[in-house]
């Protein structure tokens, strides 16, 4: 439940309490215990108020890391941070498709902004949160000559193609009735939340932040979370999340932490609705018959020069995301079925592939 984004300071959590609750998680993952969602809810209250010391943030981040989150840790950190958010309008008949874009891409062409402007195209309102805003929202960019490794994310590439972040939240119902499409940088979304990210910066190490930002909604109403992960046995873990709170999302094995389809090879498209998980694309495991027409090379310059020729006809987008996308088409009530879906994308449809459940 979202609720007025400056409340009062919760009260700070004794030593004694924080020595229990690392006593309880910093044991390794044979021997850690889980938090109650109660406990795992206050303390990550506490954390986003400012209100644990640094050395017992950095524990914190480390032991999660180790331990792993379970489903009720989950659902207490995601509560603490929705309760903490001042959500966003996306004005619509559909329902918002949301993406969590911070991984960015080191060896292939970033395509979640090609699938992002696919739904958008169709009418689909589509959020986008992440860490960086892109050149026009005053970041310092690297030069990515001497640092060739350096990822490209979505906030630049969607800057290439004229799409800015918004400069505050206020701003998102607009860019969303213009563009169908609106990139918000975390720290102006969520600045408690940024502020708890940026350890990962310091400790140089992912942990379960880096779950509760693919997990929270940003709206101010029900939107489709499309939510991936690196290894699939954490695929388990969002389903388990997503079911336990009757949210409608697309979870998938991302590219480069990106949720978005590898563009070679299809992962499982799994959705959850109503409280039940369904396969819409099992995995692709048949052999490569043909190479997908990609970019050139995977800066953000050609790669924006690419999904303006897709745009505009002149090259296919990969199959992979073309099926995504009509899941997310379908999921949203921008189209009845998979068929329909399909067929706005220009795409055949194969009747024999899974569909939904009831």
């Amino acid at each position: 439940m979202h609720r007025d984004p400056s409340p009062p300071m919760p009260a700070a959590i004794p030593a004694d309490d924080l020595t229990a609750i690392l006593k309880a998680i910093a044991r390794g993952p044979d021997h850690a215990t889980d938090l109650s969602r109660e406990t795992a809810h206050a303390l990550f209250a506490a954390w986003l108020a400012g209100g644990l010391p640094p050395v017992v943030q950095g524990a914190l981040w480390t032991a999660l890391r180790l331990k792993g989150e379970s489903t009720d840790e989950l659902l207490g950190f995601v509560a603490a941070t929705e309760e903490t958010l001042a959500p966003v309008a996306v004005p619509s008949r559909l329902r918002p498709v949301v993406f969590a874009a911070y991984n960015g891409a080191r060896h292939h062409a970033n395509l979640l902004p090609l699938l992002a402007l696919l739904l958008s195209r169709e009418g689909v309102p589509v959020l986008i949160h992440g860490a960086y805003g892109g050149p026009a929202a005053g970041a310092d960019w690297p030069d990515p000559a001497p640092n060739p490794a350096r990822r490209i994310t979505t906030g630049e590439i969607l800057a290439a193609l004229g799409l800015p972040p918004v400069a505050n939240r206020e701003a998102v119902p607009d860019h969303i009735a213009r563009h169908h499409l609106a990139y918000i940088p975390i720290d102006i979304l969520h600045p408690r939340l940024a502020a708890v990210l940026s350890l990962h910066h310091t400790l140089g190490v992912r942990s379960s932040v880096h779950n509760v930002i693919k997990l929270f909604n940003p709206c101010t109403r029900p939107a489709v979370l499309c939510a991936a992960v690196s290894h699939p046995p954490y695929l388990a873990r969002l389903g388990a999340f997503f079911m336990a709170t009757g949210t409608t999302a697309l979870i998938l094995r991302g590219t480069e932490g990106e949720p978005v389809a590898h563009p070679k090879r299809r992962p499982a498209l799994i959705g959850v609705e109503n409280g039940h998980q369904h396969e819409w694309f099992a995995e692709d495991r048949a052999p490569l018959a043909e190479v997908p027409d990609l970019p050139s090379d995977r800066s953000a310059g050609q790669t924006a020069r690419f999904i303006e020729e897709v745009l505009a006809g002149r090259r296919r987008a990969p199959r992979a995301i073309s099926d995504q996308a009509a899941c997310l088409l379908v999921m949203s009530g921008a189209a009845p079925d998979l068929a329909t879906a399909c067929a706005r994308l220009g795409v055949s449809h194969d009747p024999a592939k899974p569909q939904p459940g009831p």
